[in-house]
């Protein structure tokens, strides 16, 4: 019986957070056009993407080239830190690809709509 009354004032309870939290939130959002919306997805992804993958693929790099420096006089653990080379690079072109095709189509809505 409690855990039944329990049940039911977390279920309530946390109807009233999700009603209470969002209705503020949806009062606010207006129309934007496409321009708009595609220049802040843009803008977002060259503040936010860029820099947080070139962090990314320099701590890669700075790892394995300590990993190279360390197994010096050990050439298969040398050959494994060498093998994760091809990856990172891989990575840094497919993030500069993503971010080239982004802005390709990105840049095509923007001919289309307007």
């Amino acid at each position: 019986m409690v855990k039944k009354i329990k049940s039911k004032m977390i279920a309530f309870y946390s109807m009233f957070i999700v009603f209470t939290a969002t209705t503020p939130a949806l009062a606010g959002i207006a129309d934007v056009d496409a321009t708009t919306m595609s220049d802040k997805i843009v803008g977002v992804a060259n503040d936010v993407v860029r820099p947080i993958g070139a962090l990314l693929i320099f701590l890669a790099l700075a790892i394995t080239a300590f990993k190279l420096i360390t197994t010096a006089n050990k050439p298969q653990e040398r050959a494994e830190a060498m093998g994760s080379i091809p990856y990172i690079l891989i990575g840094g072109l497919l993030l500069g690809g993503l971010m080239m095709f982004a802005g390709f189509i990105l840049g095509l809505m923007n001919q289309l709509a307007g």
